[in-house]
């Protein structure tokens, strides 16, 4: 209860609370990108140096993937609550790919990863901008987490719409996965500690594309041109 007797509205605190967070490991996120972008610690020995840009990596990932899944938290919230500016406008692919790739280009770096693309020139898709980032950039760090070497981002036109692949070279999603289809219908995994955000975030943006009679589409493969995963968003 609050101080005048009113009840709290906990999903007002819940939103408040995320937004705190999300700031919060924002900050981490930048600080852990300017220590990555320091040559070296004068006299301090290699494998030391090495080993502490491992360890700051894997904290860089982390740290991007708990602001993602906070991002996609709030966003989730507000078109539940229907107050989510939904704006689709026309976007240029390359301007999309270009900007995915450089959120995770340090990342792939430090990891010894290379980061292919493939997006046609003057293309343009129908699409809310930030929705569809927030789930790309999502689908790369999950590749860039499981591939051996190599992560490839296609964005092509396809039919009306667009198509968007993110692909890896690891060792492919498991059968359980592939089986449950689109992300809405995923649950939490106690055995493996998934909560599966970032996959039904990614169904709630397909699903709210919808034109020329069609609707979004989210799907998982394996095997594709690089043998391991393949993330798959079709947008009308």
């Amino acid at each position: 209860m609050g101080e005048d007797g009113t009840r709290l509205d906990i999903s007002t605190f819940l939103l408040s609370s995320i937004h705190d967070m999300k700031n919060s490991m924002g900050v981490m996120a930048a600080y852990l990108q300017d220590a990555l972008a320091l040559d070296h610690t004068p006299g301090a020995p290699a494998a030391t140096e090495n080993g502490a840009r491992e360890k700051t990596t894997q904290a860089l990932y982390e740290a991007q993937r708990v602001t993602d899944h906070l991002i996609q938290l709030l966003a989730i919230y507000k078109i539940d609550q229907a107050f989510y500016p939904f704006d689709p406008q026309d976007h240029a692919l390359t301007d999309l790919a270009r900007e995915t790739l450089a959120r995770v280009a340090d990342l792939a770096r430090i990891k010894h990863i290379e980061l292919d693309c493939d997006c046609g020139d003057d293309t343009y898709g129908w699409f809310d901008y930030e929705l569809v980032f927030g789930v790309v950039v999502q689908a790369l760090h999950n590749a860039l987490r499981y591939a051996r070497g190599r992560v490839m981002l296609r964005i092509q036109p396809h039919e009306s719409g667009v198509r968007i692949r993110v692909e890896d070279d690891g060792p492919g999603y498991p059968d359980f996965l592939l089986a449950q289809g689109n992300g809405l219908n995923r649950g939490i995994s106690f055995e493996t500690g998934g909560t599966g955000l970032g996959l039904y975030f990614a169904g709630v943006v397909a699903g709210m594309h919808k034109g020329a009679g069609r609707t979004g589409a989210l799907r998982l493969e394996n095997g594709g041109p690089l043998g391991g995963g393949c993330f798959m968003l079709e947008l009308p």
